[in-house]
């Protein structure tokens, strides 16, 4: 049953109020009767509060008369519907209340017939503007993915500095992002699991997928920051204030509630990386390298850890401890060629394997050898060790991509040839620097040929199920055992469209065939291909094909 249509009645005269109330059937012609009033003043406020549809209004009332209420209820209600009864055929009247955008002018005394004629008419209309209303809200909501997408990229050109401060404001406003401030800062959060060879994979997924989803719903209400996440499972926060002071505090009080929530997770840890805060858009992209080139150290760590410039002296004591464990390791008397593996510490380049980019390459190298101390990595003998341990840790992470020994030798080489690159400093970095590449290139490889086989399940599995009017981008990600973020950007990357677009092709195609080899009814084809809703699967079909299914089936058969 359809929703009524409302109406508010305003009439000074008592008698003829209540003649119009009784001459019609309001509920059985689909009507509601919200409300009524003898003046304009007392009318105002109750129409303001109940909203109708149509609104019934004499012209000459005491205190505000109708064109008056006509004029400030069209201002605060555009969409309502005014039909203005008058006892005088003037001219200018009628003029005026056109102007004003009445859109009926009846003359009395009307009969409960003729306003029934003129209300049905115009409810026709109301039902219409309200369906496409309603049809337009689903298809935005339906395609928030489109708009996410925008978003995230938006604010990657932003932070990677490709936007002038006009073009950042033209499109962020278009995209409800507003980036005006007078200082900026980014911050960057990775979570990591604390075993990271024991735990299973599925599980730290789910777990770190939890723990980003709750942070999104955190920092959605709030209008100081804007959140995106990275190819890479990383978090970027560009945060944004009028004064240093006030930045500097959010940053903080941001951090606190994400120990807090983090604290929840016992096999997780995680890691915060804080850029300098900077008084121009233009300079976001300083903020971010600076906070990356902190960022490359998490790989060093055993334990959660945030880099910011009021934790240096906590960040230095964890360092120095860094250093004290090289050195107590390089003082060893070391056999390199009959090194115990058990005595090797493979953890930061393990993880950076698993979990580093081909941009933070230099900078962990770097942090790498300068956690061991200027004087200490002058050893050889401590120059052979970070070769040796980065080589395990070479091997360990093929290993765990199932590469078999064979394959590996033939990848790495001979392991006894990496000493000779420990004859200095510079020769061991430039070593370090081209075996993580190597690998970091082969795992993006196997990444990209992993994407390929989730976007070929993901595409079975909507060949197979588009008739299910509740698909959406959640349903087939948990399906391919993806976050939904996650499986959007790669969606997108290998197939060129976005999930609900893909989604909305196979719909359209099968609906195309349906209608051009079946005499289905168009309700039915629509249903067929998954929208219970006939006027939305009408609604989508002309937004894609251009022209209604009717139209196309008609088109079909003249050809």
């Amino acid at each position: 049953m359809s929703e009524a249509i409302k109406v508010f009645l305003v009439e000074d005269e008592y008698a003829i109020r209540e003649g119009i109330k009784k001459s019609v059937d309001w509920e059985k012609n689909g009507f509601e009767l919200v409300g009524e009033a003898g003046d304009g003043e007392v009318a105002f406020p109750k129409i303001i509060k109940t909203k109708p549809d149509i609104l019934i209004t004499d012209i000459r009332m005491p205190f505000m008369d109708g064109l008056e209420l006509s004029k400030l209820v069209k201002k605060e209600l555009p969409d309502i519907r005014i039909v203005v009864l008058s006892g005088y055929d003037d001219f200018n009247y009628a003029k005026e209340a056109i102007s004003i955008g009445v859109e009926e002018y009846i003359l009395k005394p009307v009969s409960g017939d003729k306003l029934m004629e003129e209300l049905g008419r115009i409810a026709e209309s109301v039902k219409t503007k309200k369906q496409e209303q309603e049809l337009r809200t689903k298809y935005i909501r339906d395609r928030e993915e489109i708009k996410i997408l925008e978003q995230q990229k938006f604010l990657h050109d932003v932070i990677g500095g490709k936007m002038s401060m006009g073009e950042s404001l033209e499109l962020g406003k278009e995209l409800g992002i507003d980036i005006t401030a007078a200082y900026y800062a980014t911050v960057l959060m990775q979570v990591f699991p604390k075993n990271v060879q024991s735990i299973d994979a599925e599980e730290y997924s789910s777990s770190k997928e939890a723990t980003y989803v709750k942070l999104k719903e955190i920092y959605s209400d709030k209008d100081h920051v804007y959140l995106y996440e990275q190819v890479g499972d990383v978090l970027c926060f560009l945060e944004r204030a009028d004064d240093e002071e006030e930045i500097n505090k959010n940053i903080r009080t941001g951090i606190e509630d994400i120990k807090q929530m983090m604290s929840e997770y016992d096999d997780l840890m995680f890691f915060i990386s804080v850029g300098k805060v900077v008084d121009r858009i233009r300079d976001v992209n300083s903020s971010y390298a600076d906070a990356s080139k902190k960022f490359a150290e998490r790989y060093m760590y055993t334990d959660s850890f945030v880099f910011y410039e009021e934790s240096e002296d906590d960040k230095e004591g964890i360092r120095e401890d860094v250093r004290e464990d090289r050195k107590s390791t390089s003082s060893k008397n070391l056999d390199i060629n009959s090194l115990d593996v058990s005595m090797l510490s493979k953890k930061t380049i393990y993880n950076f394997l698993r979990n580093g980019t081909l941009s933070e390459v230099d900078d962990l190298v770097n942090e790498y050898f300068e956690s061991m101390g200027g004087e200490a990595i002058e050893s050889m003998m401590l120059r052979q060790y970070v070769l040796m341990e980065s080589m395990l840790s070479a091997v360990a992470f093929l290993e765990n991509l199932g590469m078999n020994k064979e394959n590996i030798s033939e990848m790495l080489g001979d392991l006894s040839n990496t000493m000779q690159y420990a004859e200095s400093v510079d020769s061991a970095k430039d070593y370090i620097r081209e075996l993580l590449t190597c690998l970091i290139e082969y795992r993006n490889q196997m990444s990209d040929k992993r994407y390929v086989e989730i976007i070929d399940k993901a595409k079975e599995y909507i060949q197979g199920n588009y008739k299910n009017d509740d698909m959406s981008l959640q349903t087939v990600a948990s399906y391919v055992n993806v976050s939904s973020n996650h499986f959007s950007a790669i969606f997108r990357k290998e197939t060129g469209d976005t999930f609900i677009d893909y989604l909305t092709t196979v719909r359209m195609d099968k609906a195309k065939d349906l209608l051009t080899c079946t005499s289905m009814k168009t309700s039915d084809v629509g249903f067929e291909v998954g929208y219970r809703d006939p006027h939305y699967f009408s609604y989508i079909f002309k937004k894609t094909q251009g022209m209604s299914p009717k139209e196309y089936r008609r088109m079909k058969k003249e050809s």
